[in-house]
């Protein structure tokens, strides 16, 4: 009868499902779906963030922290010596599934490893 005492919190456990726990965003990001339009973002586990656009003779830049909250990723620039004018103040990226969509709606920041998928 000890036995299966002992097994119940493993059983919980297991019984826990997938997604209750939170994804894992930090990676590098690549825009889909933007014609003419080359932009890549990097989210890091130390909750920083580097990014960039560029679209014909224009390139932004930013770099700064990074929170998800409420299916919302903000990313909030801080001026740096490898960017001293970044590119936005702050941007709100909508999670949908494994993407991070732009205020526009326009195209998807995705991840190589979940195309594939």
């Amino acid at each position: 009868m000890r036995a299966p005492l002992a097994l119940l919190p493993l059983a919980a456990f297991l019984a826990t499902p997938a997604l209750a726990r939170a994804p894992d965003r930090t990676g590098h990001y690549y825009l889909r779906g933007v014609m003419e339009t080359g932009s890549e973002l990097l989210l890091r586990a130390d909750g920083r963030f580097q990014w960039y656009l560029v679209y014909g003779a224009l390139d932004l830049f930013a770099e700064g922290k990074w929170a998800e909250k409420d299916g919302t990723v903000t990313l909030t620039a801080e001026r740096t010596k490898d960017v001293p004018e970044p590119g936005f103040q702050t941007l709100a990226l909508t999670v949908r599934d494994k993407a991070l969509i732009p205020p526009d709606g326009q195209g998807a920041y995705v991840r190589p490893e979940d195309e594939k998928e």
